[in-house]
């Protein structure tokens, strides 16, 4: 039974392109898309109630495949609604403006951070300080999107430009010390570089000083033998 409605589907199938798709099997001309279903395979009722009771079959199985492989996603809007608010510890908090709405409309936030004042900043505080920074984009970023997306203006937008000079200020600050640290370091290799030279003429020079040394003790010891002779 389930041989034959398959074969009755692979058929129907058949003529089914060919009628709706002639040029199926030849290659697509530039701006020609083919168009693919995903629907179950609709088969004539001429058939018989067989062929009926094989349609149907046919249909249950094909929806119950695509329930199977389809995933859903259904938000939990009671856990979002708490996200941010008093007395949640969510670890989702950090991507939302903890700071209340009234606050946030009558303080304002302070200045980025200058070159200046994270020269005095350690490796250890600026890593630190890159860390606090990057949170804050990414909930400013999340405050954005919500806004965008529910229409309302987004409280004190500057905050993502100071966040940004902020970051760009650190990383001004390590690219100037990576530079200092290697120019020391060519600075260094010049002078072991230097040293080896000069090492090397001491060396020349005290290879010299011992062969004079040998001729003038050879030259002595030949002349206290001649006196030695007389």
């Amino acid at each position: 039974m389930l041989t034959s409605a398959a074969t009755r589907c692979a058929m129907h199938m058949k003529n089914f392109n060919k009628t709706l798709w002639p040029s199926l099997s030849q290659p697509q001309k530039n701006g020609h898309h083919r168009f693919i279903s995903s629907c179950p395979i609709v088969m004539d009722d001429n058939s018989g109630s067989s062929a009926g009771e094989d349609k149907k079959e046919i249909i249950e199985r094909w929806k119950k495949w695509n329930t199977s492989k389809t995933w859903k996603y259904e938000p939990n809007h009671d856990l979002i609604s708490k996200i941010g608010k008093e007395g949640s510890k969510s670890p989702l908090d950090a991507f939302r403006d903890t700071v209340p709405r009234e606050k946030r409309q009558t303080e304002r936030v302070g200045r980025s951070w200058s070159v200046k004042e994270l020269r005095r900043k350690s490796y250890d505080d600026l890593h630190k300080l890159w860390l606090v920074l990057y949170k804050e984009k990414n909930m400013l970023l999340t405050e954005a999107n919500l806004a965008r997306r529910h229409g309302y203006m987004m409280l004190q937008p500057d905050r993502r430009k100071k966040v940004r000079k902020s970051m760009g200020a650190i990383r001004h600050v390590l690219g100037e010390r990576k530079r200092a640290k290697i120019a020391d370091h060519k600075l260094y290799l010049q002078e072991l570089e230097r040293v080896g030279a000069l090492l090397e003429d001491l060396d020349v020079d005290a290879s010299e000083g011992d062969s004079m040394e040998e001729g003038m003790h050879k030259e002595a010891t030949e002349k206290k033998l001649e006196e030695d002779k007389i």
